[in-house]
């Protein structure tokens, strides 16, 4: 019983500490872009809207590009981007909007149930 009066009172600790967070954070780029490999080997970029432009690249291991795009993120933005063709190997995808910079690691591995993002 100590246990459970214990947690509870940690878990209403913990909640009220973010209550107390500002309301008004700064959004950045990375608050903003969300990156998901499917199952089907296949990327999906999301990016809330934004009054700005944004610079998309995707690299090999050996860092050259392999898409380099320029695309405006007034509306926001999604892309679903088909890497069954890519040979095995560790990519990079990099969404630039100004001074801010969001880059996501993912490897394609020989056998497609075993794709990954790393960060």
């Amino acid at each position: 019983m100590k246990t459970i009066v214990t947690l509870m009172l940690g878990l209403v600790a913990g909640t009220a500490s973010f209550a107390n967070s500002p309301v008004n954070t700064p959004t950045t780029a990375a608050t903003q872009t969300r990156v998901v490999m499917t199952t089907d080997r296949k990327i999906k970029l999301f990016v809330q809207p934004q009054s700005t432009t944004a610079q998309l690249t995707i690299q090999d291991d050996k860092g050259h590009p392999l898409l380099n795009n320029n695309v405006s993120l007034k509306k926001g933005w999604k892309q679903q981007f088909d890497v069954s063709e890519l040979g095995a190997g560790t990519y990079k995808l990099t969404l630039t909007t100004g001074q801010q910079q969001v880059s996501k690691t993912f490897v394609v591995q020989a056998y497609p149930n075993e794709n990954f993002i790393v960060q």
